[in-house]
């Protein structure tokens, strides 16, 4: 897939890829989240997508 970034400049990514990236991206943001959760003394949670689902 071929696309150009908010500054202009064009780049080539496989789908593969980006979907890979879409999925770790969120894991991160889960994993700060419950970093922060920690250091404000409250106990970690679950936020993963299929927990919600089931």
């Amino acid at each position: 897939m071929t696309y150009t970034n908010s500054s202009g400049k064009e780049f080539m990514t496989s789908i593969r890829d980006i979907l890979t990236h879409v999925a770790l991206h969120g894991q991160y943001h889960r994993g700060q989240i419950n970093s922060r959760f920690r250091a404000d003394g409250i106990d970690p949670v679950n936020m993963d997508y299929i927990t919600f689902v089931r």
